[in-house]
């Protein structure tokens, strides 16, 4: 703290942004923070393991041409989440152990695939029901606008670009952060916070078709097993082929029904 307070009073703007902690503090002593992560970290901090690695590294293998990230990686995510501390204070078989592995996390974090993160979200707030918190996964402040009129900050605002054209200037294969800055003409760290904020599919068009399959097959599931729908029926429902209903149920470990079945239908005698 005190080396950023030093850094802080070096800096041009450094009055400004020390104005704006300041308010931001003052709007957290004055509304009601809906997260209690002092509980979250006593829950959790201890902890070793937070998901199946098996069921990550089978969602590598179908998203990724190349499955690379570490699974540890998904364990300090998920401490990251639910906690707010960076993963250095989480359990040591977690923690990163050197700035190499520090630096991995956070390339992580910015080249998640929507299926990764939808995974991660349905874990960590699968563990919260665990524990009996109803609380939101994660919560920002909002301060108002006019509190900050007036004051010259650093960088670009967070919000000047949005998920839409971040998404449309990514091109369909894998890229340069830096490239993607000059695109959208802002800095590195802007690009980095967005894409963390909002993951998408940078992947080739083969394993991004892959993707869809898997953020849709447990809904496919719900239809065949629960509402009874054909394999067709879903085919046509999700514009998709009879056979990629077929394999992404059969994977799931699916019992199929013998084909023209139709069930509650009497049968003959």
């Amino acid at each position: 703290m005190s080396t950023f307070l030093a850094t802080l009073t070096r800096h041009p703007n450094g009055a400004d942004v020390l104005r704006a902690v300041i308010l931001l503090a003052d709007h957290l002593d004055t509304h009601a923070v809906p997260i209690d992560y002092a509980r979250r970290r006593a829950l959790f901090t201890a902890r070793s393991q937070f998901m199946d690695a098996r069921a990550w590294l089978e969602l590598q293998r179908r998203l990724r041409s190349n499955p690379g990230p570490d699974p540890v990686h998904a364990e300090r995510w998920l401490f990251h989440t639910l906690t707010g501390s960076p993963p250095l204070l989480a359990h040591p078989g977690i923690a990163p152990a050197s700035p190499a592995q520090r630096q991995h996390y956070q390339r992580f974090r910015w080249r998640i695939l929507p299926a990764e993160a939808e995974l991660l979200h349905h874990t960590a707030r699968r563990l919260l029901h665990e524990h009996g918190i109803d609380e939101p996964l994660q919560w920002t402040p909002q301060l108002p606008d006019r509190v900050l009129d007036g004051l010259q900050l650093p960088g670009p605002d967070p919000h000047s670009i949005s998920p839409e054209r971040l998404h449309q200037a990514v091109p369909g294969s894998d890229f340069s952060i830096a490239q993607l800055a000059r695109t959208l003409e802002t800095t590195t760290a802007h690009v980095v916070h967005l894409l963390s904020e909002y993951p998408l599919d940078w992947s080739p068009p083969r394993f991004r078709r892959t993707q869809h399959t898997a953020t849709r097959t447990a809904q496919w599931r719900q239809w065949y097993e629960h509402d009874l729908l054909s394999l067709q029926a879903i085919a046509d429902r999700e514009d998709t082929s009879l056979a990629t209903i077929r394999l992404a149920l059969l994977k799931e470990g699916t019992r199929l029904r013998p084909a023209g079945s139709y069930p509650g239908r009497p049968r003959r005698k």
